[in-house]
């Protein structure tokens, strides 16, 4: 009998370290990730950290519009389109059992361009403990060593301190600024984006041992080979 895990390899996909553990977003997981995104994100003080304000959206279960049934289109979508040549992990982050955010890594042609975004954010009653960093960390370092990236970019809203800070942490350094457009609740805004790269040379590793599980297949999936086997 084949399990889910064969027939969408990146589900077999598990990354560790101490308290937390990254896995890719299942079905089960979308009622606690719902009240996770209803307790709060948004920190008082701080730019909205996101490119468009879903997790403001009337909260509507059952209804064909609002949250989470927007966001739970994205989700999906993320697995629909899933291929080779683009795809996007979206990385259920627990600590200690209990979903505290999500962590993405996404990127394009990369047999070709060796290159990985991501993107994360925490439940705001979840910040400011650590978990921020290390999660970046894992996924970072899961990039490097089991997907043979040769870089891993990223970016926040200017003004949004505590992200700036997770991504000094992890050894991120600047790399330009651009204009964006947020889609906030009251229409779109022209906000400065802090372009950041971190590389094998700058990456500031996780203090404990990482546990990864599940990469080789998602690399056949993916197309691409084992990093020590081009070295």
């Amino acid at each position: 009998m084949l399990t889910l895990e064969d027939v969408f390899p990146p589900f077999a996909l598990r990354i560790s370290c101490g308290p937390l553990e990254l896995r890719v977003l299942r079905d089960e997981d979308f009622p606690e990730l719902v009240e996770l995104v209803r307790a709060g994100i948004d920190v008082p003080g701080l730019p909205m950290p996101f490119l468009t304000a879903w997790h403001q959206e009337p909260f509507a279960p059952g209804a064909p519009d609002g949250f989470p049934t927007s966001s739970l289109r994205w989700w999906w979508t993320q697995r629909a389109t899933f291929a080779p040549d683009e795809w996007q992990l979206a990385l259920a982050v627990r600590r200690d059992g209990r979903l505290v955010g999500m962590q993405d890594l996404h990127a394009t042609d990369f047999a070709q361009t060796r290159t990985v975004l991501t993107g994360s954010w925490l439940g705001r009653a979840h910040q400011g403990a650590g978990t921020g960093t290390l999660m970046r960390q894992l996924v970072v370092g899961f990039a490097f060593d089991e997907l043979g990236a040769d870089r891993c970019e990223s970016g926040y809203i200017v003004g949004n301190h505590a992200s700036a800070a997770v991504s000094r942490k992890v050894g991120y350094v600047d790399d330009g600024r651009r204009r964006i457009v947020q889609r906030t609740r009251d229409g779109k805004v022209g906000v400065d984006e802090q372009c950041v790269t971190v590389t094998p040379a700058t990456f500031v590793r996780p203090d404990g041992p990482v546990s990864v599980e599940g990469a080789q297949v998602l690399r056949r999936f993916v197309g691409i080979g084992h990093p020590a086997a081009d070295s």
